[in-house]
């Protein structure tokens, strides 16, 4: 009888792959465990193994697998199913959602190495230089390609390869080597022998001639007088000491040594604080959320910003580590996890874990490995959207903060996802309780707390009576026009950066933008020209002289004057934040700025440090797009500047308004989150636009029912809901008589259902 096995290749594969296996190894693989399997011509891959049967396939032959990896399954039911589901939903391959869940530690590819052939002896007069040094250094071991590279200092080093190998001097093998390697801790003591004090005595009397050695010892007994094991590095904080100097006293037998495996320390341990007593409004909303999680699975907490949603969300969390749960608590960026992290160790001690993509390969498999033995050192695992894969073994309570941020949609590469809606379904699967968070909660999310899919709490009052800040919009095309101008900055935005800063306060200036971003806009009256079909702006395309838009393709011709008001001060836009940190240095002498955007925190501590120096008082001013918007609590923000609204206000996306007002707003909530009066100044060539006025009046539902009418008109979500269809190939005429065929089929088919 035969016995196979399906694997889960890590590869954008439509189908998982049979293998042969003995009768040993089916009886002993398991669903979940990993093996090491040849694929192609002469690759080793690490899969998953998916499925077990004995039925062969029809279409060819299964190979054998190579190796088992595990001796217990790292991929769990619940995984799979979750996997399967997404697969199915984002028409997404497994192998791609393989590749995006696990840690790349885990997934193996094989490495090419060259040995030489012993049976054979080479012609060494007839190699070439090239083929002389490399069977040379195979004499002494076995080679991987990359040092063949640098042995003959060639980039393409296969035709010499494939040449000695077609001479039979070589073998070309494969080999599947481990990429997580453990940290190991060093450990001494004092040998038993001498761990009375007549024997310790005499010990030093031996040492006389060997004053090092003697130091040695005489500071280790003043560290662990009770003869314990400490670790080689706390010693050396101690005492200058080298590795021959213990090595000789461990020879001598007057120390013994070990090594111990331990976690690499993510997060620094820090106090304990006492929980904050929750206001009358969040113990209400706290109450609300768990009464309505009786009858909806998931619950959507609407809370201004400063409303204090954060402290309710403790509350929550610390019922479901009562019960033993593991809560998984998600934010939209890296750069919010700093504070989060902290006021959650604060609270919650050794229980919170970190995760996300900047960590290194050894530490997001240590990570994964606590989370899927339940350790007590992840209870509490907060991270971005890629940790819906982590493996939950009890899984209680998913909080997706800031939850109409874009930042949980993963776009490029496959699976494309959106980590909210993932969410929902890892919650129902697992049966945990689900909550989104969110001041401005998105459309889609309201629309379905209205219509009863979700629940709804809302939390409309900031956590101990601060004020809000007052927002003032500021007219561009006035300041433009009685030149109250200084760069970017209007007067009025001039003036008030000078005296917030002669005040000891800090400055936000906010600008969606790191680089150029191009924009058509009338300077006399600040139209922006739109599509007639889709009711977004059209984006300058300078290669044809070209407006487009990026949704049904209609283009018009560069214009040379508004087609408004017929002057021709049409101004081809794009102010980055660097631009604007270069003139805060050059303008306000008072000033200590920092930028934060994708260019400036690339290191995996980046957004930490410049948060921490931010909010430790080194910086005054911070310039960022975005990300400086989310979740964080700053004491002394007194100002923030919105360079030009413009921007977010006419972006090519039917989402353009709902996602200006969102960014305005929790932009705005970073003043004024303590005691003191604060300012939000908005810069816009449109100061009436409908959305800043909201914005001024933090009037959402405003905005939430003038939208939903316009999507119902335009056939948008949350009524209706889009795809898109991307051909790519490497002929032109090809992919072009296959769109034509599949655009007339769509048309054809759509006919039929209206």
């Amino acid at each position: 009888m035969q016995y196979f096995i399906d694997v889960v290749l890590p590869l954008p594969l439509p189908k998982a792959f049979t293998y042969w296996v003995s009768e040993e190894e089916f009886e002993f693989l398991q669903i979940g465990q990993r093996v090491g399997v040849p694929f192609g011509k002469n690759k080793l891959y690490t899969g998953i193994v998916y499925k077990k049967h004995r039925t062969a396939p029809q279409a060819y032959t299964p190979k054998s697998i190579e190796v088992i990896l595990d001796e217990l399954p790292i991929i769990s039911p619940a995984q799979f199913a979750f996997w399967e589901w997404m697969s199915t939903y984002y028409q997404a391959a497994l192998g791609s959602i393989l590749r995006a869940a696990l840690p790349g530690a885990f997934l193996l590819a094989s490495e090419t190495f060259v040995a030489r052939r012993l049976d054979i002896d080479p012609d060494w007069d007839g190699l070439t230089d090239d083929a002389f040094l490399v069977m040379e250094a195979l004499e002494k071991a076995d080679l991987r390609l990359e040092e063949i590279q640098q042995l003959v200092q060639r980039k393409k080093i296969l035709p010499l390869v494939h040449e000695l190998a077609a001479q039979n001097y070589i073998q070309i093998l494969q080999s599947l080597r481990e990429k997580y390697l453990p940290k190991q801790q060093r450990y001494l003591r004092i040998h038993p022998d001498f761990h009375t004090e007549k024997a310790l005595n005499l010990l030093f009397e031996q040492l006389k001639k060997a004053p090092k050695q003697s130091a040695l010892l005489l500071a280790f007994c003043q560290a662990q007088p009770e003869y314990d094991w400490m670790k080689l590095s706390a010693l050396r904080k101690i005492i200058d000491v080298s590795s021959a100097l213990i090595r000789t006293l461990c020879d001598k037998q007057i120390l013994e040594e070990k090594y111990e495996y331990e976690d690499r320390n993510l997060l620094a341990p820090i106090p304990l604080k006492p929980p904050k007593p929750l206001s009358k409004a969040q113990e209400k909303a706290f109450h609300a959320i768990q009464s309505q999680w009786k009858e909806k699975l998931v619950v959507l907490l609407e809370g201004v910003t400063s409303s204090g949603k954060t402290e309710v969300y403790f509350s929550l969390i610390a019922e479901q580590i009562e019960k033993q749960k593991q809560v998984l608590y998600l934010l939209p960026e890296i750069s919010l996890t700093a504070q989060m992290v902290q006021r959650l160790q604060a609270r919650f001690g050794e229980k919170v874990t970190i995760f996300h993509s900047k960590f290194s390969l050894h530490e997001r498999v240590e990570v994964w490995k606590n989370i899927q033995h339940h350790s007590d050192k992840a209870q509490i695992i907060i991270g971005a959207r890629s940790a819906l894969f982590l493996p939950f073994k009890n899984l209680g309570l998913i909080i997706v903060d800031e939850e109409h941020e874009t930042s949980y949609k993963q776009f490029d590469p496959a699976p494309r996802y959106h980590a909210r809606d993932a969410a929902i379904v890892l919650a129902q699967q697992m049966q945990a309780k689900l909550l989104l968070g969110s001041a401005t909660p998105s459309l889609e999310s309201r629309f379905n707390a209205e219509q009863g899919k979700y629940g709804h709490v809302q939390l409309l009052e900031r956590f101990g009576q601060a004020l809000p800040p007052k927002i003032i919009a500021i007219d561009l095309k006035e300041a433009h026009r009685k030149k109250q101008m200084k760069g970017l900055f209007s007067h009025a935005l001039y003036h008030e950066i000078e005296a917030t800063l002669a005040r000891e306060q800090q400055v936000i200036l906010f600008q969606n933008r790191r680089g150029y971003a191009p924009l058509v806009e009338c300077h006399s009256c600040g139209h922006v020209p739109q599509c007639s079909n889709c009711d977004v702006s059209l984006t300058y395309h300078q290669a044809n002289q070209q407006l487009r838009c990026h949704y049904c393709g209609y283009t018009i011709a560069k214009p040379v004057q508004c087609m408004v008001c017929s002057t021709p001060n049409l101004n081809f836009k794009g102010t980055g934040t660097q631009q604007i940190e270069e003139q805060v240095n050059d303008f306000f002498d008072l000033a200590r700025v920092a930028r934060m955007d994708w260019d400036t925190t690339r290191g995996k501590w980046a957004f930490d440090v410049l948060i921490d120096r931010f909010a430790q008082g080194e910086v005054n001013v911070l310039v960022g797009t975005q990300m400086i918007t989310k979740g964080l609590d700053f004491k002394n923000v007194g100002l923030v500047g919105v360079i030009n609204a413009d921007a977010l206000l006419f972006f090519p996306d039917f989402r353009a308004h709902e996602k200006a007002f969102q960014l305005l707003t929790q932009v705005a909530g970073r003043a004024g989150r303590y005691q003191g009066e604060s300012k939000v100044m908005i810069q816009s060539f449109s100061p009436d636009h409908t959305v800043i006025k909201q914005v001024k009046e933090n009037d959402y539902q405003s905005l939430y029912t003038q939208q939903l009418h316009e999507r119902k008109t335009f056939e948008y979500p949350p009524y209706n809901r889009l795809i898109r269809l991307t051909l790519r190939g490497r002929d032109y005429t090809t992919v072009d008589q296959a769109a034509t065929w599949l655009g007339e089929y769509c048309i054809d088919k759509l006919a039929l259902l209206y």
